[in-house]
């Protein structure tokens, strides 16, 4: 794991959240890092359309599943925001460069796990500057899984203080039926929601089970479709649920090597939007 792996953000108010990294490197290198496409899939996503300029289109992903927005700043090469929600700056220093990346809080709220998906995502940036292979950017950064738990920390003291941020249950292997464990972990859920009949949820479906990609997809939609319709059955509105699908290798809380491993990981994950 990086050392820069321990430079966890904070947030600066209640709205925003900032992380900070120093690299050995100029800023126009930085700059290109993050401006030009070819490169942000390497490091970061895949965008499909840049239009680099104020007001300039946007589009991350395929059509079908993609996230569009404008660039609301725009000055090269120390500064750009995507949406008005993520915005990097870039700082000369005596050994390099240092970036500086401010989130706004998201529609869907403050997520720990995409918190902690930045925080590994600036951990592959710096391999990329120092040339290493996309491969083996993704072979030897592993933060994810080891610093989630400790955003899901700080959002809930900074954030969500005395609320909990996640409520988590699990399946059996391959299987999308709801356990009787499970159904009082969404009773829950349920009471919270009728206590605050504004409050949305943001519904995150995993998959651990040996299974191909697409299978892995489809099983965590069910398994998304099985508490969305537990849910619905106590009165909970369908439009008050925001539904993710997750996918088999991503966003795993533990390693997976082992059958207790692949029962916490498969999972869905419930997240009231405060």
């Amino acid at each position: 794991m990086s050392v820069r792996s321990l430079e966890f953000g904070e947030f600066t108010a209640a709205e925003t959240f900032e992380l900070v990294r120093e690299y050995p490197h100029a800023v126009e290198h930085v700059w290109d890092a993050i401006t030009r496409t070819e490169q942000m899939q390497v490091w970061w996503v895949h965008f499909s359309k840049l239009e680099l300029r104020q007001g300039g289109a946007y589009q991350i992903g395929a059509q079908g599943n993609a996230l569009s927005g404008t660039i609301t700043e725009f000055d090269p090469p120390h500064r750009i925001c995507f949406g008005g929600l993520t915005r990097f700056e870039l700082f000369e220093t005596k050994k390099g460069c240092r970036l500086v990346l401010t989130m706004m809080r998201w529609p869907n709220g403050w997520s720990p796990m995409q918190l902690a998906g930045f925080h590994a995502q600036l951990d592959q940036l710096e391999l990329h500057l120092d040339h290493v292979p996309k491969d083996e950017i993704e072979r030897r950064v592993d933060t994810w899984r080891h610093i989630v738990s400790a955003y899901e920390l700080l959002v809930q003291r900074t954030v969500n203080p005395g609320r909990q941020v996640y409520y988590r249950i699990h399946f059996k292997p391959n299987s999308a039926e709801l356990s009787p464990a499970s159904q009082t972990r969404l009773d829950d859920v349920i009471q919270i929601l009728r206590q605050s009949p504004a409050l949305k949820l943001e519904i995150d479906g995993h998959c651990d089970d040996p299974c191909s990609f697409d299978e892995s997809m489809a099983l965590a939609r069910r398994r998304i479709a099985t508490v969305a319709e537990h849910l619905k059955s106590n009165g909970i509105a369908p439009e008050r649920m925001m539904k993710i699908a997750g996918a088999n290798g991503l966003h795993r809380l533990t390693a997976s090597d082992t059958e207790e491993g692949r029962a916490i990981n498969r999972r869905v994950d419930l997240r009231p939007i405060y």
